[in-house]
């Protein structure tokens, strides 16, 4: 009941902000869009195309998305249990090569491609793996001879038409978190990130596991209740993994958005009785530092009404972050028959929703193809640029203020110069910079987004703003630092009609 009361509560709010308040552009906001590479769904085109053409094809695709304003990309490296990246554990993907186990030729590695990629456009790149699911489509294609389900067929699990990893062997989990473990130790990834499947979807699991149920039930007697934990155990030895590497490289899993239908009145699949999710513990047990839940419908859908869902998640979240998963392709395709402006609505809810921290689009085609003009959209949403939020379970340290800021007028251009200032107490220097412009009778305020004028990387100690106008001295320039977790530094000032620091 108070849960009822709770969401009717926050939907008045968000509905009387949405009449009576000024658009705000949040500062710090997850910007974001799952690339999906099983099935060619986002990339690569085709599964035999040449390394020039995939690698020409994915920097067009980076280019289109930094256009429309995206700052982080969920890139799935793991369809089943392959790889697209050099992998001494799994086989290349037959879905970048057309043969599982045939590296790309000539030779290049996808992931650490993108990560370069991501990172000079100002994108945080998070690696997406889909955990336990060994062949999409049994029979599909070739399976290589160093594939987990040849090596170790006794960790499989057999379903009609697929096959999963078996949850409930402890060898399993081990095994997942040292995938996960090498990917973090060898490249330069901002995050890890999982997706939905878990238990599967359909078929539903029946007594394909009893027997391991049987060997290592342990102190269950209650098989569902085995399974959750089962997931839980992962989860867990997965986040503790990555934090022993690099406590920086985030970890967050985007579940199915309804866990339970009697949490948000809906009428649909239940993912913590069919694919044995249980989200609300991990955000208990703080083994996330994200959740971004796949909220794929409506405002008033009738079984699962994206304005009832939003709320109960940021309710639900703790002190963790709640990403919104929204579905793009479906909803700006032309021959969507909802409402027209279904994805601008849901967008503005999720930022008028306190806890919320973004949005991320199902997926990149939607935005590269600027279906129904959706690219064009974003661009207005998101004019401004954008920091990401912070995560002070992590780190909370600042890093130190620029210094030595100076700038110069020079022919139609204001260039401005500094240096890198000492690393913070916890060694941290700058990772990336952020630059503030305000005419002069504006009162400097970092807080707002509309003063941005680039978020740059900590590579870069000057900056030419090509956007002043000629012989105009009258602007307040600030430059700030920001570490890896994107805690800002105290502003370094310069006032141009002052000729001066303060």
């Amino acid at each position: 009941m108070m849960h009822k009361l709770l969401i009717t509560l926050l939907l008045f709010i968000i509905f009387s902000f949405q009449v009576f308040s000024q658009y705000i552009y949040p500062k710090r906001e997850v910007r974001g869009a799952w690339i999906a590479t099983v099935a060619d769904i986002d990339w690569p085109s085709e599964n035999n195309a040449s390394s020039k053409k995939q690698i020409t094809d994915l920097t067009v695709m980076l280019d289109k998305l930094a256009a429309a304003g995206i700052n982080t990309l969920f890139f799935q490296v793991r369809t089943e249990c392959d790889a697209f990246y050099q992998s001494q554990y799994e086989p290349w993907s037959y879905w970048l090569t057309g043969k599982q186990g045939k590296a790309p030729n000539p030779y290049y590695d996808p992931l650490a491609f993108i990560i370069s990629e991501a990172h000079k456009r100002g994108m945080e790149l998070h690696a997406w793996f889909n955990p336990y699911r060994a062949a999409k489509t049994t029979g599909e294609y070739e399976i290589a001879s160093n594939h987990i389900s040849k090596s170790h067929p006794e960790w499989i699990l057999n379903f009609k038409y697929f096959k999963i990893l078996n949850p409930g062997v402890p060898e399993v989990t081990h095994y997942i978190a040292k995938i996960v473990s090498d990917v973090v130790r060898r490249y330069d990834v901002d995050g890890i990130h999982f997706d939905d499947y878990f238990y599967p979807y359909s078929p539903r699991i029946t007594t394909q596991d009893a027997s391991t149920f049987a060997k290592f039930k342990g102190k269950f007697s209650n098989i569902g209740d085995w399974r959750r934990n089962n997931i839980n155990k992962m989860v867990e030895e997965v986040y503790d993994s990555i934090k022993a590497i690099k406590p920086f490289v985030k970890f967050g899993i985007s579940p199915f958005g309804i866990v339970e239908n009697k949490y948000a009145r809906t009428s649909g699949l239940d993912s913590y009785n069919v694919l044995y999710c249980d989200p609300i513990t991990w955000l208990k047990d703080k083994t996330v530092d994200y959740i971004l839940p796949q909220l794929y419908w409506e405002i008033g859908s009738k079984a699962a009404d994206y304005a009832s869902l939003l709320p109960w998640w940021a309710l639900s979240a703790g002190d963790r972050l709640v990403l919104v998963g929204i579905y793009s392709t479906k909803m700006a395709d032309p021959s969507y028959k909802g409402l027209p402006n279904e994805l601008e609505r849901q967008i503005k809810l999720s930022r008028q929703m306190m806890k919320t921290y973004g949005t991320v689009f199902f997926s990149a085609k939607s935005i590269v193809g600027n279906y129904s003009h959706f690219a064009d959209s974003l661009k207005l949403y998101y004019k401004y640029p954008s920091l990401l939020p912070v995560m002070k379970w992590i780190d909370s340290v600042l890093p130190l203020t620029p210094i030595n800021l100076a700038a110069e007028e020079r022919s139609s251009n204001i260039i401005l110069k500094w240096d890198k200032s000492m690393p913070a107490s916890n060694g941290d220097t700058a990772y990336k910079y952020v630059i503030y412009r305000f005419d002069n009778e504006q009162q400097v305020n970092v807080d707002n987004a509309w003063h941005i004028l680039k978020i740059q990387d900590g590579s870069e100690t000057t900056f030419v703003d090509t956007t002043s106008e000629k012989g105009k001295l009258q602007y307040t320039y600030v430059v700030t630092a920001l570490d890896r977790l994107s805690n800002e530094s105290k502003p370094a000032v310069i006032n141009l009609s002052l000729k001066g620091h303060r």
